[in-house]
């Protein structure tokens, strides 16, 4: 008895030996590592302070504006339309079309779109159903008509009363496209309604990171100003800021 006695107290000694080994190891290597750490963490400030002075990585026109989604919706139409201040011309239209016809299950009603610099681009315009946030007319008689929803909701049966107008305005010829800040789907369309659409090649809910970045980022490597490829990007990098999806 007494020598497992014994041999239990040795036992535990070692184990506490052991033990106090192990934690001041393992503390020593918790120190380096944060220490080392830090240092990288310094270091990187100091160079993102001295390279700032050049490159402005912080600074984004877009986020200076606070932008609400009249604003938004303002930025969209001016650059989508083919006599914008951008000066582009109806560059960033069709490489809008040509973007939505990625995302469509049938882009086939966008098919004969092939005149886009005297398309007519509105914002806020007033129907019997309500204000159609953004709405893009073709000299064909084609419209693609924009809901922009970054943060809001929407109102019962919205959407519905939306496609009601435009089967009745533009005869079936239309794109409605509900364009969200997070991806999320639409709620005041009914499920059968929203699939036939959509099989029409007449509905698409996507979102700012999903559609709008890359759609940005195409327009900014194809335009040929400094100043708007500027904004494009700023436009995008704001879009990943405040909508980035995981």
């Amino acid at each position: 008895m007494e020598d497992y006695r014994l041999s239990l107290e040795r036992f535990f000694d070692e184990f506490s030996t052991f033990k106090g080994r192990f934690l001041k190891g393992y503390t020593q290597r918790l120190e380096r590592f944060f220490n080392n750490l830090s240092f990288r963490y310094r270091v990187a400030n100091e160079v993102k302070h001295y390279t700032d002075r050049f490159l402005a990585s912080d600074f984004n026109l877009v986020g200076i504006f606070c932008p609400d989604e009249t604003r938004l919706s303002g930025i969209l139409a001016l650059l989508l339309d083919p006599r914008g201040e951008h000066g582009q011309g109806d560059l960033f239209l069709e490489e809008f079309v040509n973007t939505l016809k990625g995302f469509l299950l049938n882009p086939t009603p966008l098919e004969d779109l092939n005149d886009f610099s005297t398309a007519k681009v509105s914002t806020e315009v007033s129907t019997d159903c309500g204000r159609l946030d953004i709405l893009v007319e073709f000299p064909n008689g084609f419209a693609i008509a924009i809901e922009n929803k970054p943060w809001a909701g929407e109102q019962f049966q919205q959407l519905e009363r939306y496609v009601k107008f435009l089967e009745e305005t533009y005869r079936g010829k239309y794109l409605l496209l509900f364009l969200s800040g997070l991806k999320r789907e639409a709620v005041s369309l009914s499920g059968d309604l929203k699939q036939k659409l959509q099989r029409e090649g007449k509905f698409l809910e996507t979102s700012y990171g999903e559609f709008l970045k890359p759609w940005l980022l195409r327009c900014a490597k194809e335009c040929e100003s400094d100043k708007v490829r500027w904004f494009l990007r700023d436009f995008a990098s704001w879009i990943e800021k405040n909508f980035g999806e995981v």
